[in-house]
Formats: C-alpha cells, structure tokens, sequence
C-alpha cells in the first residue's frame, strides 16, 4: 500500500522507535503524589529549558493555557489576548467556562500588538470594569503561518505590562521552532515571560502532554488547578519518557523549517500563491485563489495523488513539515500537487 505523505500538521508525528524503547523502560511512580522520578526529571528539564523556577507537565496544550489562567488570574478579571490566538478561538470558550475571565482581544498583525492600543486596553479596578490581571501572546504566531517572535519584541511587551503590575503569559506550543528560527536560546527568548507553555506532541514526535513552566509559586498552584481539571497523572512516567526523548532532540526542528522552505519554494514554482518570506519556521500556508479552486475540492483531490493537506479558508490550505516527512519526500509532495493540478479543470 502506498504510503500518504501527512502535512495536515506536526501533529500526527508518531513516536520513532527510540521514543517507544524509552517509553518501555520508563521507571515510574505516582505523580500525583509527587514521586513519579520520570515525571519529575521532565519537568525539571523544562524549568532548565526555559529559565523557570519550575514546572508541569500536563496533557495538552490546552490544558496547559486553561490551567496557566486558572493559576494567574481570578474570576470575572479581564485578560488581553490576539484576535487570532488559539486559546481565544480554538479552546471551546475555556477561558469563559472554565476560567470565569473576561477575554478582550486585540489585533495582533503578524503577532504583535500595537503598544499604544495594548496600554490603552489595560483596565484597572473600578466599580463597572474588569481589571486586567494578565497579558497573553502566542509564539509561533498563527497555527496557519508559523511565525516566529521576536525577542526584542516579546520584551517591549512585558516591560510595559509589568509597569503597569501584570504578568504576561506565552502560550508557546511551537515556541522552539521560533527559537530555532531565531537562533536563540529558550530560555532567553522567554527571560521576561512570566510563565510559559510547549506543547510536545508536535513537532517533537510526543504522543500527548505539555509543558507548564514559572514561578514555584505559580507553578504550585497550577498543579492543584490541573488536578481539577483531571490532569493528575498517576503513572505518568512512561508518558514523560517520550517528552524527555523529545526535548533532548528538539534542535532538529530546523530540519523540518530547512524542508519547509525548499517545499514552499517547488511549489510557487508550480504556480500556486506563496508567501516563501512567511515561511519562518515549518508552516506553509498556500493560496488558491488564482487558480480558481475551492481549497476543500483540492486538498480532497490531492489525497488521490497521495498527499494530505489541510483547508484553512475557502481558497487557502496549510502544509507542515515535520520529523515524519523527510528530504526525500518532498519530491514526492511537488510531484503529487503537479499531478493533482494537472488533472483539475481549471
């Protein structure tokens, strides 16, 4: 059987066989009595990874942006994130349901505030407002562009939000690919941020879990708040395994950013609408709209040919690259999109 070449998203890698051995050997414990030694050398890793105090490790990343809210801020507060975050848009109104917070978005261009606006939005207590106890970001930005932001950048936003006595959480589930990007290192990248969060069942290969770094105070809580959200971990040691696989290799994203440009490149040469300086990390995101296709009627056709994709927007379609796709399937992807569009009456 022909195997199909999964770009929908860095999310359907599957653990490789070193990730499956450590997993087998895993030595465990009760992490939620706090003596799982697997668990507990992960987090310690991702305190060290990110220059925290300490950390959680959690099922998803979802779960670690719900509960890094419920840890940082309080009931019927307000909260500034981007109009296009994922926690604002894709969590099923966690932060409403879950959280009890006000969430205000605000415009975000290429995943930055302006500073102006963002202070302006900054409401403190008074009798008919909800003051704002925390400013999110998202790093890479836009799950359907991957870009990645800058230092300098994430540091002029928490200065002025720390002037004003607000902490700044980074939901950073793709935040090595931004370091690697950007040629930093994680820990400086996110030396101003409060916490800050990794998801490591993408482009790191994990079969489940997030990580959760901050303060030891933060991170304190955040543990009772996981635990009511069902996050206790009992054995969770042969899950952590994988998460410590992963994050020892995590330098090898630059493969999958270095595949990214050379596939964005082969397909503007097939005609189709890229925007190669966009191409920052590993996500590509690809236009139809001057071929006159639906992106659902293309990506359905390009199955046939052995490729998947996914439609974003009506004339728009997302590619990622990751450990699972390798240089010598990247032919292969042009040769099956070349052949997909030969076949389409356009």
């Amino acid at each position: 059987m022909k195997r199909m070449l999964d770009l929908r998203s860095d999310t359907v890698t599957r653990p490789d066989q070193a990730m499956r051995e450590a997993m087998r050997n895993a030595e465990v414990g009760d992490a939620v009595m706090g003596d799982d030694p697997t668990v507990l050398q992960l987090e310690k890793m991702g305190a060290e990874l990110f220059g925290k105090e300490a950390c959680l490790m959690t099922v998803s990343g979802t779960m670690s942006n719900q509960t890094a809210v419920l840890s940082m801020t309080g009931r019927g507060e307000q909260i500034i994130v981007h109009d296009r975050s994922h926690m604002y848009n894709l969590e099923v109104a966690g932060l409403s349901v879950i959280s009890g917070v006000q969430p205000r978005p605000l415009p975000a261009p290429e995943g930055k505030y302006d500073l102006q606006t963002l202070e302006e939005n900054m409401i403190g207590t008074a009798i008919q407002t909800a003051p704002t106890t925390l400013i999110c970001m998202e790093n890479t930005f836009d799950l359907n562009r991957g870009l990645a932001i800058e230092k300098n950048y994430i540091d002029q936003v928490c200065r002025l939000a720390h002037s004003h006595g607000v902490p700044v959480y980074m939901d950073g589930a793709r935040i090595l690919n931004a370091a690697v990007a950007l040629d930093e290192k994680p820990d400086v990248l996110c030396e101003e941020v409060d916490a800050v969060s990794l998801c490591l069942s993408k482009g790191l290969g994990c079969p489940v879990g997030s990580l959760l770094a901050g303060s030891a105070e933060m991170i304190g809580k955040a543990r009772r708040m996981c635990q009511m959200l069902g996050g206790g971990w009992r054995q969770g040691g042969i899950l952590a395994a994988a998460g410590i696989v992963g994050l020892g290799r995590w330098r090898e994203l630059e493969e999958d950013q270095r595949r990214a440009r050379s596939l964005a490149g082969g397909l503007a040469r097939l005609g189709l609408q890229i925007d190669c300086d966009q191409v920052q990390t590993n996500v590509i995101r690809v236009e139809l709209g001057s071929l006159g296709l639906g992106s659902r009627e293309f990506c359905q056709a390009l199955s046939g040919f052995g490729v998947l994709a996914k439609p974003i927007e009506t004339g728009a379609l997302r590619m990622i690259c990751h450990r699972d796709i390798g240089d010598e399937d990247i032919p292969a992807v042009l040769a099956a999109v070349e052949d997909c569009l030969n076949s389409l009456d356009r």
